[in-house]
């Protein structure tokens, strides 16, 4: 409760009497922010009987979620904003953005098995089309998403030589394209040779058979995350405006409780900074 206070003291905002009766939150943006939102969102209600929490399918993306948060049509956007890109957030005057969890963003495909290993340097040469093919002969099949998505700019951060081949790769055509991070996910899953990156959390949130590829000889995990030995990863952050109701920024306090940050760390996901 304490904590509470401190961010609606922050927001400016007065709370008396508790959350008042069927209070009601809408919750959109990225895919893997709106899957661990949508768990989170099955155990509060457990707990806040007087609150309609709800997420908006399909995802709306993190570009998509901060547009609707902009139109007043949902109260959080969840969304990946790489801290190279500190102008991502639309809106930023208006809106405040609160560090939650980050999760190893790893390269995988569907014909990927258990012990895949690539250095980062050939994971460049498959977005720059150089590298064709899998060692059993089979082509390989880049997924790729839009140049304003969250994810391609994560790519392009990573260094030099990716970004050169995240612009190379802009120029290929004829390669499966994926509109949201869902789409991205079932891409990965079905489509033969495929190759593409994802976040380790979305992958273990759906239980799904994609196998990550270690990188330049290391695993990613979270324990490797946090050590500092695996460096690529994928935050995400809560946004709100700065008039939120104190039963949105009540949830916000649940989704920072440890009990949660506990509970969602066996699905690949460790708190941010704050």
């Amino acid at each position: 409760m304490k904590r509470l206070l401190v961010l609606l003291t922050l927001f400016g905002v007065t709370l008396s009497g508790g959350v008042q009766a069927e209070e009601s939150i809408r919750v959109g943006g990225t895919g893997i922010g709106t899957l661990l939102l949508q768990r989170m969102i099955d155990s509060y209600s457990k707990v806040r009987l007087d609150v309609n929490a709800k997420t908006m399918v399909p995802p709306l993306g993190s570009n998509g979620g901060l547009r609707a948060l902009a139109s007043g049509a949902i109260d959080i956007a969840v969304a990946t904003i790489p801290s190279s890109f500190p102008t991502a957030s639309e809106n930023e005057a208006t809106n405040k953005i609160i560090p939650w969890v980050r999760t190893p963003f790893i390269f995988t495909g569907r014909d990927v098995v258990s012990g895949t290993r690539l250095t980062l340097g050939q994971v460049a040469e498959i977005y720059s089309g150089r590298f064709a093919q899998w060692a059993d002969g089979k082509p390989v099949r880049l997924i790729t998403r839009t140049e304003r998505e969250s994810d391609t700019r994560l790519l392009r951060a990573i260094s030099r030589e990716m970004n050169e081949a995240m612009t190379m790769a802009s120029k290929r055509t004829g390669m499966p394209f994926a509109e949201n991070d869902i789409d991205n996910q079932q891409l990965l899953e079905r489509v033969p040779g495929s190759f593409g990156a994802i976040g380790l959390g979305q992958v273990l949130l759906s239980d799904s058979p994609l196998k990550p590829i270690s990188l330049d000889g290391v695993l990613p995990s979270v324990e490797n995350l946090i050590s500092g030995v695996y460096r690529m990863e994928k935050p995400l952050y809560l946004i709100v405006s700065k008039s939120p109701s104190p039963a949105t920024l009540e949830f916000i306090q649940y989704l920072h409780s440890p009990d949660v940050l506990a509970a969602i760390r066996r699905y690949g996901f460790i708190p941010m900074p704050r």
